[in-house]
């Protein structure tokens, strides 16, 4: 075999085809590729995608008081937001099988029109057992519709230009965090909770993917099995059972964070039973799984290289930490500075804008170099760096510190955001079929990463909260302070405040020193991330240039 076949092999590149030098066949068919005005198009009607469901989400973390109010249901209102959460996770995997039998155009349409069946419900809502029901069809629709819009985006562009566009879909996800709590804080405190705003915007969305994205056959699909007949066999294949078991695995996990802490203490029998039935689930799932091979839902090809498990290991620490602050930082301007919800929520813009910055330079960097492993090692040290300094925090912190601790956390979690979701693009490019699922896998490990650092985050606080309370002000009343940091403010007497500020903080501060072990442990997996180039499709490998296409290290 030449040299030329093997250095090949060793660089994740794309060629133009010719008699010497055929296309290795790793990226979208070239009827299915997108350029110029058309791909910016097809581009902004995935990204509304995005936008709608990203901005549903943080708009009810605004308006959840006031439902719970207007339903006098508060006991219930945790399960407004779980309830859709539980629908998601269960319903992720397995939008990673229907990919590999249907069209991603056809499948993004179905879970954006499902996630608006759902808001449809929640608005028409007069109970919040309706609204509930409402929230947890719009998780089922939301399960698939990011892993859909990537599909469908993968197919639509050659590798090598897809960072710079995840750097723009980091942006969307970003701003849409956002711009969701201060839209629903208006909308709230001037009219009333709803959700008709999605309405129109998924309408939208489903329009322009309608005119404008083609219905390319799914990533590695077998020619011969494309036909009605041929993919309704398919479907009766799936793997019901290990979608079952996963979404039972997940729920119970949920459930157990949910509860923990919350309503039911740490060791009561209900949360117990749920981590261990979750903990008997998965082991299940996973030996159904190897039982299955590449049948699974979870296919067992996925795994391998050692560079997956890396990869997915580093997803979830991202949104580990990501969540935490997005939560944890604007509760740390009402119980410090007094500031209300809406103020409390520009205050983290700095954060924010970092990370959004931040994920754009990144991919800027890696679309024209061609190398994300350095982004992925770099990224971490911000990470843990902001989140050291964020310990040093409490109620005398000048503005200027806080704005810059910030900073760094936003520019850590930033250059991570979308370069995990490019290395497992790349470590499955030549295996084009796996694709769907091995992305799918990568959101879930996302999407536990979140709910398990939030799930780590509450007890933390709570903890803390209730022991420095007890400490400094042991006469304050818990339950008022415990209720909501902006009750420091308006209810309690002048004397407990500053006794009550100063174990928030303490506590507040802890939670964010979360963030240095997990970037300590991202950074250890990038130790065993492939390091590979990623070359365009103008640049030819020749003797010449041989030394440049090779693979980085694999450590």
């Amino acid at each position: 075999m030449s040299d030329q076949a093997s250095e090949r092999r060793q660089s994740i590149h794309s060629i133009a085809q010719d008699e010497k030098n055929p296309a290795s066949g790793s990226h979208p068919e070239p009827s299915t590729l997108l350029t110029g005005k058309k791909l910016v198009a097809v581009f902004s009607a995935l990204m509304l995608s995005t936008f709608v469901i990203t901005l549903d989400q943080t708009i009810l973390a605004t308006a959840l008081p006031r439902i719970a109010s207007d339903f006098d249901a508060f006991s219930l209102q945790g399960w407004v937001s779980s309830s859709y959460v539980l629908a998601q996770s269960a319903f992720l995997l397995f939008y990673g099988q229907i990919l590999r039998i249907f069209p991603a155009k056809w499948v993004l349409v179905s879970a954006v029109a499902i996630f608006e069946i759902g808001s449809l419900l929640c608005a028409l809502s007069q109970s919040i057992g309706q609204l509930i029901a409402g929230r947890t069809i719009s998780g089922a629709g939301a399960g698939g519709l990011l892993i859909a819009m990537i599909q469908a985006f993968t197919q639509a562009t050659r590798l090598e230009d897809r960072p710079k566009f995840f750097a723009v879909f980091g942006v969307v996800f970003a701003l849409s965090s956002v711009l969701g709590p201060l839209i629903g804080g208006s909308i709230t405190d001037h009219t009333t909770w709803n959700f008709w705003l999605s309405l129109p915007l998924g309408g939208a969305s489903i329009c322009g993917v309608l005119l404008l994205l083609k219905a390319a056959p799914p990533l590695g699909s077998d020619p011969t099995q494309r036909s009605a007949s041929a993919r309704f066999r398919q479907t009766l294949r799936l793997d019901f059972v290990g979608a079952g078991l996963a979404g039972g695995a997940v729920v119970n996990l949920i459930l157990a964070l949910q509860w923990g802490g919350n309503t039911k203490p740490w060791n009561d029998k209900d949360v117990i039973i749920c981590f261990v039935l979750s903990a008997v689930v998965g082991a299940v799932f996973i030996a159904w799984s190897i039982y299955l091979g590449d049948r699974a839902m979870m296919p067992t090809s996925i795994f391998k290289s050692h560079s997956v498990y890396a990869i997915l290991l580093y997803t979830f620490l991202n949104r580990f930490s990501y969540l935490t602050y997005i939560y944890y930082i604007p509760i740390f301007y009402q119980a410090a500075r007094a500031h209300s919800a809406t103020k409390a929520g520009i205050d983290l813009l700095p954060f924010m804008l970092s990370l959004v910055l931040a994920g754009v330079v990144a991919g800027g960097f890696v679309g024209r170099t061609g190398y994300y492993w350095p982004v992925l090692v770099i990224a971490p040290c911000f990470l843990a760096l902001g989140s050291g300094l964020l310990y040093t925090l409490d109620a005398s912190t000048s503005s200027a510190k806080l704005v810059g601790f910030q900073i760094l956390a936003g520019v850590g979690i930033g250059m991570g955001f979308q370069n995990g979701g490019v290395a497992i693009q790349v470590e499955f490019d030549d295996e084009k079929k796996l694709l769907a699922q091995a992305m799918a896998t990568a959101q879930f490990a996302q999407l536990l990463g979140g709910t398990i650092g939030l799930g780590v985050a509450e007890p933390i606080l709570a903890s803390l909260l209730a022991k420095n309370l007890q400490k400094f002000t042991p006469d304050a009343p818990v339950s008022v302070v415990e209720d909501s940091p902006t009750a420091i403010y308006s209810v309690l007497p002048k004397e407990f405040i500053p006794g009550v500020v100063h174990s928030y903080t303490s506590a507040l501060k802890v939670v964010f020193l979360v963030g240095v072990p997990a970037a300590g442990i991202a950074l250890m997996a990038t130790l065993f991330i492939k390091n590979i180039r990623i070359v365009k499709t103008a640049e030819k490998i020749s003797p010449a240039n041989a030394k440049d296409q090779k693979e980085g290290p694999e450590i």
